[in-house]
């Protein structure tokens, strides 16, 4: 696969992640400029703007449909990592892309590439005419290829905390890039809005309690190595309670603190929904689903908290 260019695309709004709050697109735009600008000195990698202009929510393939109109004559890669692998017949038109652009899918810490076809998503053993590891072909002509790097174990969750925590991060982004984020404050003028993100577990947990949520557990993350500080553990008798417990504690949190999640994960099935605050995660589960994935086991050297 020779490279003519490669582009990156900064999105203004993950569609998959509405009432999410993250930096600004101005100075996303700006930090992805400043981390790749030794490359495209090189001339083969550029920063488009594209869906910072536009606005609104970033669909891949409105972007997709016009740099290619522009670029009849080569063909296009859409690189991404395997955490977005599974989800990925939810984007938009998700089939038009794969008639469009081949995909390129990179390791990612804690998530391993298929080896073989039973371990691929549902949606894509369906789309592929062949299976071959690392390179495969999708029914509409394009190609799937797996590529293994050598992973960085880095967060954007865990450079928003140690920037609030005046803490160093140039070991986790180029040094230039930590200096933007000092110099322009870009994480921290949200996050004040919280003082104490342990009262803020508890108010959260106070919410999803009067909404019947069960097995309610805290657990204080900040002896160990973890992107929060604090974790807290709910179960829902349904998806659809799921999804309700997760939508009242945003909205509450809103309306008491108005700060909106930096994310939220999982919502559309309801089986495990993920709120990322930044310092705190909050984890829903639908209660069977919970029970197979265990994951306080993770945090069981960590102390509780009284929520």
């Amino acid at each position: 696969m020779g490279l003519d260019e490669l582009y990156v695309i900064p999105a203004n709004q993950n569609p998959l992640r509405t009432n999410a709050r993250s930096a600004e697109g101005r100075h996303r735009l700006k930090m992805a400029e400043i981390a790749i600008a030794e490359l495209a000195s090189l001339g083969k990698v550029k920063v488009l703007s594209d869906e910072i202009d536009r606005g609104g929510l970033s669909y891949t393939i409105d972007t997709l449909t016009r740099i290619k109109s522009q670029r009849k004559d080569i063909e296009f890669y859409l690189c991404m990592g395997a955490d977005q692998l599974a989800g990925f017949n939810k984007w938009k038109d998700y089939k038009k892309i794969l008639s469009t652009a081949n995909l390129v899918v990179t390791t990612r810490p804690g998530h391993e590439l298929p080896k073989a076809k039973t371990e691929l998503p549902t949606w894509l053993q369906t789309e592929l005419s062949t299976f071959r590891y690392p390179k495969s072909a999708f029914k509409s002509k394009k190609t799937i290829q797996f590529i293994e790097l050598r992973d960085i174990d880095v967060s954007a969750s865990e450079i928003r905390r140690k920037t609030r925590r005046n803490e160093q991060v140039e070991h986790l982004t180029p040094h230039a890039v930590a200096d933007y984020i000092r110099d322009n404050k870009v994480y921290t003028a949200a996050d004040l809005k919280i003082a104490d993100y342990q009262e803020f577990a508890k108010f959260c947990s106070h919410v999803m309690g009067d909404r019947g949520a069960l097995g309610i557990q805290g657990y204080d993350l900040r002896k160990l190595t973890q992107p929060a500080e604090f974790s807290i553990v709910a179960s829902g008798t349904s998806t659809r309670h799921v999804r309700a417990l997760c939508e009242n504690v945003v909205k509450e949190a809103k309306e008491q603190f108005d700060i909106y999640p930096q994310s939220t994960e999982g919502l559309q099935e309801g089986r495990w929904v993920i709120i990322d605050y930044g310092s705190l995660m909050i984890h829903f589960f639908y209660d069977f689903v919970r029970n197979e994935y265990r994951i306080e086991d993770l945090w069981s050297s960590a102390p509780r908290i009284d929520v």
